[in-house]
């Protein structure tokens, strides 16, 4: 019995020995910026994912148990947060810990008016990650990340115009113009589209498209719609028209279904509109 107990006891020491060893030996892991990934984007916000791998070079494991994060755009801060999430990583094993920003593009805008005529611009992700470690305790390692992103725009809609095709004192045959502008550096469908014109206060369209509409880059298109008015629908503007007088006010509302894709990535937007002011010609 006391050979056995003996034996028992000198079995704990070597362990108890190998386990000192294993934790004198410990080191810190290595982290490092691996990718970014666009998981959503559209004309409102984009839903970005920043991967980095963590490398555990121990025999025991370890774990990462939460990150901060601070977003800088052109070089100042935009976002910043933090998050409490346990990632296990085992012995000998690597492991991806992921950081989700999400932008807005009004609030980017708004809060950098430099950027109102840019496609894109330049960011900076700097990340801190907080790691518990058998024999170190909680270490704190940092990472960045940095590139350039996309800032898509809403494109815009306006009353162009018109043709007068035919005219009398019973109504007129004419084509009204509808405008659109894509301030983007990639080009858009306008898949539907749904519109009101009110001139002077009296209803001159309520119509669909009938036609998707390709829009280029930086580019502008119009649509045409022939229409037949007549004196009642067109009001004191008939007159006008007669006499060569071409000021009146209108409106333009509806809204306007919008294909696009960025960054590999695409999607499709219901845009409203809602265009008031004078025409003059």
């Amino acid at each position: 019995m006391t050979k056995f107990l003996s034996a028992l006891l000198l079995l704990f020491f070597i362990t108890g020995c190998a386990a000192l060893k294993d934790l004198a030996n410990i080191q810190k892991p290595s982290l490092e910026y691996s990718n970014i990934s666009v998981q959503s984007i559209n004309f409102n916000q984009a839903e970005l994912l920043f991967n980095f791998e963590v490398n555990n070079p121990n025999p025991i494991g370890i774990t990462a148990s939460g990150y901060s994060y601070d977003f800088l755009v052109n070089s100042n801060s935009f976002l910043s947060g933090n998050q409490d999430r346990n990632v296990n990583i085992g012995s000998s094993r690597s492991s991806v810990l992921q950081v989700p920003v999400t932008l807005q593009y009004t609030e980017l805008l708004n809060t950098f008016r430099s950027l109102l005529q840019s496609d894109e611009f330049n960011y900076a992700l700097s990340t801190e990650f907080l790691f518990d470690i058998p024999g170190l305790g909680q270490q704190r390692l940092p990472a960045n990340a940095s590139g350039r992103l996309p800032i898509p725009k809403i494109p815009g809609f306006e009353f162009a115009g018109f043709n007068i095709e035919s005219i009398s004192p019973s109504g007129a045959d004419m084509e009204l113009k509808i405008g659109i502008n894509n301030p983007n550096a990639f080009p858009i469908l306008l898949n539907s589209a749904s519109y009101v014109l009110n001139v002077n206060g009296r209803e001159w369209l309520n119509t669909s498209l009938s036609d998707a509409v390709r829009v280029s880059s930086d580019g502008s298109s119009e649509i045409v719609i022939p229409v037949q008015l007549n004196a009642v629908q067109m009001g004191s503007v008939l007159f006008d028209l007669m006499r060569g007088s071409t000021e009146f006010d209108y409106s333009l509302n509806g809204n306007a279904d919008v294909g696009a894709q960025i960054e590999g990535f695409s999607f499709t937007e219901n845009i409203l509109f809602d265009r008031e002011g004078v025409f003059r010609r």
